[in-house]
């Protein structure tokens, strides 16, 4: 499933006028094992729209202007960014629950000097948890994507934006 929303024109540059038009794509499909998988991007478009001058990933950057979108009635700007915040590409987690839930626990423990995959190869394997058991089989940080399961309330407010 696909869905654009289209949030109306901001003033992104500052001119004093809304030339700029904010659209939010969400996308909800489905992994290789059938689990499902949530998106989304936003987009700022030029006067034009021949062209955005930002998009991808910058939803945060959205949320300074999504007190003047149109068309944001029910707040669904605000729905897309929090569920961006827990779900956004969740079939794409270097570790297991296990390892992902140790390297939030000991985040202010991480060597920042390190890059970025090694440092929490680092933390990991300060905790033994570098390699652990998923599926049966032993699996090392990052040497695969996992798939996270989202949470069946977050599920059904994805889906809902469809509706």
């Amino acid at each position: 499933m696909k869905k654009v929303f289209n949030f109306g024109k901001i003033d992104f540059n500052g001119c004093g006028r809304r030339i700029n038009l904010v659209t939010v794509e969400v996308n909800l499909k489905e992994d290789k094992d059938g689990k499902p998988v949530f998106t989304a991007s936003g987009d700022v478009w030029n006067s034009r729209h021949t062209d955005i001058i930002m998009g991808g990933q910058c939803l945060d950057d959205l949320e300074e202007f999504s007190k003047d979108f149109q068309n944001n009635e029910k707040n669904i700007f605000g729905e897309i960014l929090d569920l961006w915040h827990k779900w956004h590409l969740n079939d794409l987690t270097p570790g297991t629950p296990e390892q992902m839930a140790c390297i939030k626990e000991h985040k202010d423990e991480i060597d920042e000097s390190l890059g970025f995959y090694e440092k929490e190869k680092a933390l990991l394997e300060k905790y033994n948890l570098e390699c652990v058991e998923w599926n049966g089989k032993p699996y090392h940080y990052g040497t695969a994507w996992i798939t996270r399961d989202i949470d069946p309330q977050d599920l059904k407010r994805i889906k809902a934006l469809f509706d």
